[in-house]
C-alpha cells in the first residue's frame, strides 16, 4: 500500500466486536498475502479515501428510513446499474 505524506489527526472510533473481527481478518489476510502489517486505522483511512474518491454525497442519499451504510450501499448499487 502506498504511503503518502499527510498530516494525520487522531480519531477515536467505537466499533462492535463483529466489526473489529472483520478488520482483524483483513489485517491477517493482508499480512499473509503481502508480508507486512496493515493497521486497523489504515483500513478505516483507506475506506474514507475510497468514499471520497467515489464522490459520495450524503445529501443525495435517502436516509429517512435507512442507516448510513444502507444508503451508501443503495447508492453504489444504483451507480453500478447505470453503467
Amino acid at each position: 500500500m502506498k504511503k503518502t505524506n499527510r498530516t494525520n489527526i487522531a480519531c477515536v472510533t467505537h466499533l462492535n466486536r463483529q466489526q473489529i473481527d472483520f478488520l482483524d481478518k483483513i489485517t491477517k489476510d493482508y499480512r499473509f498475502k503481502y508480508g507486512h502489517r496493515l493497521a486497523r486505522s489504515q483500513i478505516l483511512s483507506e475506506l474514507v479515501t475510497l468514499l471520497m474518491h467515489l464522490g459520495i454525497d450524503v445529501n443525495r442519499l435517502d436516509l429517512e428510513h435507512k442507516e448510513l451504510w444502507q444508503g451508501l450501499l443503495s447508492s453504489l448499487e444504483d451507480n453500478r446499474e447505470e453503467k
